[in-house]
């Protein structure tokens, strides 16, 4: 059987390809955040749950700063890495829309914590001494359901009709 590869080198790319990717990259956090709210809502490992909130929220902001400003913000992702803090805060900055009230904070920061220690992902001692049901992450996945609802209304209100 054949086998085909594709490779990407550092090619150019049009303004198009830039926001397929962005789109493509902002898509891949909702679908994350969706997961974690179904197998949630399914009794899932929460664990497996935090996890994913976590993933969700950086693919869809490093997504949206794509989106916002490709060649911009393109070289600037591995700095953000898993620090949904510094993520958020570019994200607030760019869209200049205060999304983190002080509760929030508290949940994103304990939240991004334990994802940049990968202590979400993979099982450690951690898991037998914190029960995952303990550490908050409601008002997070709530704040960001909603502000992607929000984005999706002036999403349509900026499309133009349908034929």
């Amino acid at each position: 059987m054949a086998t085909h590869t594709l490779s990407a080198g550092a090619g150019i790319w049009t303004s198009y390809g830039k926001q397929m990717i962005a789109r493509s990259m902002y898509e891949k956090g909702k679908a994350f955040l969706a997961a974690a709210i179904l197998l949630r809502r399914q009794g899932g490992y929460e664990y497996a749950v935090l996890h994913l909130i976590c993933q969700g929220i950086e693919v869809l902001g490093k997504g949206y700063l794509l989106m916002a400003n490709y060649d911009l913000f393109k070289p600037k992702l591995r700095a953000y890495g898993h620090n949904l803090l510094r993520l958020v805060a570019a994200v607030e900055a760019q869209a200049k829309v205060r999304i983190l009230r002080p509760s929030i904070h508290a949940e994103l920061e304990t939240l991004s914590s334990l994802y940049c220690q990968q202590l979400l992902r993979y099982g450690s001692g951690y898991d037998v001494l914190v029960n995952a049901t303990s550490i908050p992450s409601q008002q997070v996945l709530h704040r960001t359901c909603a502000l992607l609802r929000l984005a999706r209304r002036n999403e349509i209100a900026n499309d133009p009709p349908a034929i």
